[in-house]
């Protein structure tokens, strides 16, 4: 299976070997990762590889998963840097599990102070990954998500490109399976909207950026694989408006 195919059956994995991966492919996957362009432009990053099998690396916290691997990421904070770690990080978890290896974002888990340390820049999420002891594919249909009518408004009818596309979208992972993000959508654009953090809840806004960074690479590489030309844009007209619950943060223009 390509990435492409990958978005529908993949599920996420908390229970691993704690085994070794050949260097080969894990040199291929760092290349891979290196390889990736920007969402955001002008920003630097880093993936650092850790093994977990000799010694334990410290993840923390009750959603920690322990697996032989992680990929941490790191990245100045830039306007949307979020957003870019999400996106350049799903892409790499659809790419390691195109090498039938398991991953599962460690969302609400945070690294030790002495690995934490060794990063270049400001830790925003790790990714863990090695060889399953569950499948590692679903059928789409059990994936836990909501119903296309509680994420999408359709304001014109559209092609059956962009509704796989959205699709795509609706099957994304996120923290908690919040699933924040929200659709109005027209036939050259879709505005894509984050949904509001209660007051009580604002610490979760960087997950929630995040989730829409992961589900927007869903949607680029649907994008690709069904030769649909896109490409992001803000509009300062859906901007400057105000939302009772949500909140404006990038256009998809098809062209």
């Amino acid at each position: 299976m390509n990435m492409y195919d990958i978005i529908f059956s993949r599920k996420s994995i908390r229970s691993y070997y704690q085994e070794a991966i050949d260097w080969d492919i894990l040199e291929d996957i760092l290349n891979f990762a290196d390889s990736l362009p920007m969402l955001t432009k002008d920003i630097k990053v880093e993936f650092k590889l850790i093994s977990n099998i000799e010694q334990n690396q410290g993840f923390n916290g009750p959603f920690a998963v322990r697996a032989p691997y992680y990929i941490v990421f790191s990245s100045e904070k830039k306007d949307d840097y979020l957003l870019n770690a999400g996106y350049l990080m799903q892409q790499l978890s659809l790419y390691i599990e195109t090498k039938e290896l398991g991953t599962c974002f460690l969302g609400a888990a945070s690294p030790g102070w002495g690995l934490k340390k060794t990063m270049r820049f400001d830790y925003v999420i790790a990714l863990a990954f090695g060889k399953s002891k569950v499948p590692l594919y679903r059928d789409a249909f059990l994936a836990k998500r909501s119903p296309e009518n509680e994420l999408v408004v359709y304001k014109e009818e559209v092609s059956s490109d962009i509704r796989k596309m959205l699709e795509a979208a609706r099957l994304a992972p996120s923290a908690y399976n919040g699933q924040p993000w929200r659709f109005v959508v027209y036939k050259n654009r879709i505005h894509i909207f984050a949904k509001k953090n209660p007051w009580f809840a604002k610490p979760l806004y960087k997950l929630k950026m995040i989730d829409i960074g992961i589900m927007l690479a869903n949607m680029l590489i649907a994008a690709e694989e069904l030769w649909l030309d896109v490409k992001l844009a803000k509009s300062d007209s859906v901007m400057n408006k105000s939302f009772q619950n949500n909140e404006y943060v990038l256009t998809l223009l098809i062209g």
